[in-house]
């Protein structure tokens, strides 16, 4: 299985490595310096993206002909993760709310900065508001 960072890698100008699981390179949105992308991984292998020039992920990932769930692997995004049998391990109950934390975070952030929330947002908001509140419950049971 490919990983999101491979792809996102691979529709960048020569990607250069900046440190462990990081590069940067020339933003496709802006087109700015060499270095005015940055890109990581993540928690659970998601692709951390930022452009030092301003320009918003979800414009990054348009100029790259991607969508922001190709950001993050297959089993993070569609349903709840938590539809499933078995009980969470600790780290796997840590892992989903740090996940949810930090797009609740991004969306705070644009939308403190003036940025409108698309309906792709939202819909990822109401997804990351049930799989926090389905965690609640299996971890309560």
């Amino acid at each position: 299985m490919t990983r999101p960072i491979d792809v996102v890698l691979s529709r960048l100008d020569d990607p250069k490595p900046n440190g462990r699981d990081r590069w940067r390179s020339r933003c496709p949105a802006c087109g700015g310096n060499k270095s005015a992308l940055s890109v990581g991984i993540g928690n659970d292998d998601a692709v951390l993206i930022q452009c030092f020039k301003g320009c918003e992920v979800a414009a990054v990932v348009d100029a790259m002909g991607l969508r922001l769930q190709d950001l993050f692997p297959p089993k993070l995004t569609g349903s709840p993760p938590l539809q499933r049998r078995g009980m969470l391990t600790a780290g796997q109950a840590l892992d989903v709310i740090a996940r949810e934390c930090l797009l609740t975070w991004t969306a705070a952030f644009n939308l403190a900065n003036g940025h409108a929330l698309t309906e792709m947002d939202l819909e990822q908001l109401m997804i990351a508001s049930r799989r926090i509140q389905a965690l609640a419950i299996e971890v309560r049971s």
